[in-house]
């Protein structure tokens, strides 16, 4: 009788312990799958990691364009909630729409394996940008192979970019409009990771377009 109640005992201690650690297991996935929900960037922050940023790159060629007050082409089969306070916020006369695009191409004689890439805008703009938000760029869950430059696919480059809305600069103080234009001509930091390697690099010459 007293195996078999020790038997007892062990297959019961056994089962809640495995219960437990179920629930443990449950938890962290959870809490690992929430993180990754709300961290989607390289990093989530506004100010740009202190680094030793070049204005010259071995391994890509990069092109900035910046568009202030450009009209975004909606295709009309948009649902999302963006897209529709997008929609809202370009009818209206109170914003004036901010566009980034950065095109970066591979110019080195090698695929750059499991490319990502985020940029930051001047932290003057924090508090003129609807969302409040300074970075974009590719998702971490991305998976961005850049080929070897060839005359056949396009495979070799890649964009990021981002649409975003500021006040409307033709209807504010003077003084506010000078800084949001000053703020978006600074630099913009962008941050390259791949499998074998990182570069940092200050944009100092992007395209600029007012509408």
């Amino acid at each position: 009788m007293r195996e078999n109640n020790g038997g007892k005992n062990f297959k019961r201690a056994l089962f809640w312990g495995l219960i437990v650690l179920f629930v443990v297991l449950a938890l962290i996935g959870y809490d690992y799958y929430n993180y990754n929900r709300s961290h989607l960037f390289l990093y989530n922050t506004n100010k740009a990691p202190d680094l030793n940023y070049s204005t010259q790159s071995n391994n890509f060629k990069i092109y900035t364009l910046i568009e202030v007050g450009k009209k975004y082409q909606f295709s009309g089969n948009e649902t999302s909630e963006w897209a529709k306070n997008a929609k809202e916020a370009q009818e209206s006369n109170k914003y004036t729409s901010l566009q980034y695009k950065i095109i970066i191409e591979n110019i080195s004689s090698k695929v750059i394996k499991d490319f990502k890439a985020q940029a930051f805008v001047d932290e003057g703009l924090e508090p003129y940008i609807m969302s409040g938000i300074l970075y974009f760029g590719t998702l971490k869950n991305q998976k961005i192979d850049l080929n070897v430059k060839n005359n056949e696919k396009m495979d070799y480059m890649t964009e990021i970019d981002r649409l975003t809305w500021l006040p409307n600069i033709n209807q504010i103080d003077v003084k506010d409009r000078e800084k949001i234009l000053e703020a978006i001509r600074k630099p913009i930091k962008l941050i390259i990771k791949w499998r074998d390697g990182e570069e940092y690099l200050l944009l100092e010459n992007a395209e600029v377009k007012i509408y």
